[in-house]
């Protein structure tokens, strides 16, 4: 047997397996061997257990086994090879006992059966599962497929117009051109051109608003809350009544109570002074009034402060006190009087009212009658010079304001829709090149909430012709305009300012365009 090849390889090279198969070979004929020497012994057993014959019987069985093929082999050869087997069968099991059998195990090991029927059983159940799991995944497939099938093909919206905003300063003067527009077109009003002929109508007959018999109720509320009891509004009404056509009568009241509190005698003269003097000072009466009273008794700060002069250098309003004198300036003339609240008193009322300056300012000052004001507009909306238009619009009277409301409404069917537009002959492009050639006009969309892609379609229009333009939203297609020309009386109690508590104003957004 050759002997075992120790180099460190894991593995036998061909010598090795030569080798091994050879004593196995010899293994194997050793094995041989002795089963023929278990059979001979057999045989001589069953011999000797035989029971004793006859002669006659011995002879025809000698006659049989004569009969019989020869043996194999010689019995004492058998025995020898017996021996010699035995021999090389206990060298051989020397040999494998010296046999290093420690890969040939890990290789067994490896390839034990029972650990791989296992692996193939948990193999199947994988294979269970996952074909579960397969087929819901299929099935998924199939539903998402199904629903694919169903669902509509997506198109996509047209591309939306996006502009760059473009800030420039509003025209002074504008002449503006409403763009009203909802989400099924758009609706334009020139306010100014719209409301033109009923002003110029109205220009015609301006007298005829003016009050004549005027009468306490409209104003009784207000006054009572001013005096604080209808019968002193009730007492004051006839110093008040005379200026209504001229100031507010909630300013007139107030420095009417002024002066009637500190026991100063009031007038129409007193009161249409002090009227005068708040227009030109761009005041207002019970500030004025009061300046005045605290000008009366040696105090001239509050009537300093109303100084309109823009130049603090350069002050319209000059005044001191000194030797039983005060001395009063408006501008370059200068008027010195006795230091006493009389005296003081007249020069406002009878040296500064009736300067020229004054005087003018009060005879071009002009307030209406709202009520009558409103009937005429009533009926000028009903007129049929107005079915051609667009809108209707109905005034109103709202307390608080010095000038009669117009409400317009769109009529049914008045504008264009976004097809209409689209048409270079349509009213809006028509009217857009119209407002390009005007340098004051201005288009201004008023877009409600869910009209901003018609509003976006107009606006290309209105850029491609290139009409400067802004735009603002819209709570409702109700809108509203005052009438400005006519200034009303507005029944309500206005605040007075308080100088030593300025409230903070933020003014408005100025307009631009975009």
């Amino acid at each position: 047997m050759a002997k075992r090849n120790n180099g460190g390889d894991s593995e036998l090279n061909l010598d090795s397996l030569m080798d091994a198969v050879t004593n196995v070979v010899g293994v194997l004929m050793i094995v041989f061997v002795m089963m023929s020497l278990n059979t001979a012994r057999t045989l001589q057993k069953i011999l000797s257990d035989l029971p004793p014959v006859t002669k006659e019987q011995h002879e025809e069985m000698k006659k049989k086994v004569d009969q019989l093929p020869p043996p194999a082999a010689d019995p004492k050869k058998l025995e020898e090879q017996k021996k010699q087997a035995e021999q090389d069968l206990k060298k051989a099991a020397e040999q494998l006992q010296s046999v290093d059998t420690t890969e040939m195990q890990s290789r067994m090991k490896f390839m034990d059966l029972d650990t791989f029927r296992k692996k193939l059983e948990e193999a199947k159940k994988d294979k269970e599962k996952q074909k579960t799991e397969t087929e819901k995944l299929l099935a998924e497939v199939e539903r998402l497929k199904a629903l694919l099938d169903q669902t509509p093909v997506f198109k996509p919206e047209p591309p939306t117009y996006v502009r760059l905003p473009n800030p420039r300063p509003f025209p002074k003067e504008p002449n503006e051109v409403r763009v009203i527009v909802a989400k099924q077109g758009v609706l334009l009003l020139n306010e100014k051109e719209f409301i033109k002929p009923v002003i110029e109508g109205l220009e015609k007959i301006r007298s005829q608003f003016e009050y004549k018999e005027v009468k306490i109720d409209p104003f009784a509320k207000m006054l009572a809350d001013i005096f604080g009891s209808p019968q002193a509004a009730q007492a004051a009404w006839p110093e008040l009544a005379p200026l209504v056509n001229t100031f507010q009568l909630d300013q007139v009241a107030m420095a009417h109570k002024v002066l009637s509190d500190a026991k100063i005698p009031t007038s129409r003269q007193v009161l249409t002074a002090i009227g005068s003097i708040a227009l030109v000072t761009r005041s207002t009466l019970p500030v004025v009034a009061t300046a005045i009273l605290e000008a009366t008794k040696g105090d001239f700060t509050k009537w300093l402060a109303l100084d309109p002069s823009r130049d603090p250098a350069k002050p319209i309003i000059k005044a001191a006190a000194g030797g039983g004198k005060a001395t009063f300036g408006w501008g370059s003339k200068v008027v010195e009087v006795k230091f006493t609240p009389r005296e003081i008193l007249d020069y406002f009322v009878k040296e500064l009212a009736d300067m020229d300056g004054f005087k003018n300012v009060v005879r071009q000052k002009t307030i209406y009658d709202a009520f009558k004001l409103a009937a005429t507009l009533d009926r000028a909306a009903t007129s049929p010079m107005m079915n051609s238009s667009s809108y209707t619009f109905k005034p109103s009277v709202k307390p608080g304001s010095s000038y009669v409301q117009l409400q317009w409404s769109p009529k049914t069917g008045g504008g264009e829709t976004l097809e209409q537009i689209r048409s270079e002959s349509s009213t809006y492009q028509r009217t857009l090149r119209q407002l390009k050639l005007d340098p004051q006009g201005v288009a201004i969309f008023q877009v409600k909430a869910d009209a901003y892609a018609t509003y976006l379609e107009a606006r290309q229009m209105a850029d491609q012709i290139g009409v400067p333009a802004t735009w603002e939203f819209l709570d409702k297609l109700e809108l509203t305009s005052n009438v400005t020309p006519f200034e009303v009386q507005r029944f309500t109690k206005s605040a007075i300012p308080n100088p030593k508590d300025p409230k903070i104003r933020i003014a408005a957004p100025k307009r631009a365009l975009d």
